[in-house]
Order: C-alpha cells, then structure tokens, then sequence
C-alpha cells in the first residue's frame, strides 16, 4: 500500500491517489479516510486504487490512511506535511520609525483560518498578526 503524495496545502481540496488491493470491481462502497478524517469525496479508480480529495487543515506528522471497502478496512501510515508558505509581496515598504504601523502580507498557502500565522519583518515579530485568507496576513 501506498499514496501517490506526502504532501500539499493547508487549505485542502487536492486529491491524494490512494493505492492497495481488492478494492473490488466497481466503485460502490469504497471510502478513505486520511488522519482520522474521511476525505470530501472517494472516487473508485480500480481494484487497486481510490482518489481521495481531502478537506483542509488534517494536521501534519504521521498520519494513518485508511480505505475501507466492503466492510474491509486496510491501512498505511504515511508522514503527511504541508507545503511552505509563500510570499509574494507587501501592501507598503516604508514607515514611521514609532513602528504601530499596519503592512498586508500577501502571498499563497497561508491556511484556512487564523490558528498560528505570524508575521516577522526584518527578523522581528509583529506587535501583532491577524489571519484574513489563505493569501493574505496583516
């Protein structure tokens, strides 16, 4: 058994090829499950194989994948991580020394939702960092 990724966005929606065996002929009661969490949708590929689209935020490590089929449970443990965040750009470059400035960091896979982003400038934190999308942090 294996998985065809190890990795992939924060924000969900990819779709992780979920190989095996004996998954049967047609795709009538196959699901997966990646990290305790069923996956958005399962599509029955062959008896060897299911497509998982996966739902955001399963948390990174080790990470159990199941497929269940006809009753039939099979499982591999895969080490599951996010792709890195990237910046893009920022709303301004300059300001007063006082700091208390705000600046919007813009960029892609920034999460689905404000659990731990933080902003760093020149090595120092911001004074504060608030979530707003996957691309954008102020």
């Amino acid at each position: 058994s294996s998985v065809s990724r190890t990795n992939g966005p924060s924000t969900g929606g990819n779709s992780v090829t979920i190989f095996g065996r004996g998954l049967g002929t047609a795709g009538y009661s196959q699901a997966g499950r990646i990290g305790g969490t069923a996956c958005e949708s399962s599509s029955w590929v062959s008896d060897s194989s299911l497509v998982c689209k996966m739902f955001s935020q399963i948390g990174s490590g080790n990470r159990t994948v199941q497929i269940t089929s006809d009753l039939q449970v099979g499982s591999i443990i895969v080490s599951w991580r996010y792709d890195k965040a990237v910046v893009s750009s920022v709303s301004r470059t300059n300001g007063p020394s006082t700091g208390g400035n705000s600046v919007t960091i813009f960029g892609r896979g920034l999460g689905t939702a404000g659990y731990s982003q933080a902003g760093r400038i020149g090595g120092t934190a911001c004074e504060s960092s608030s979530w707003v999308s996957d691309s954008s942090l102020v």
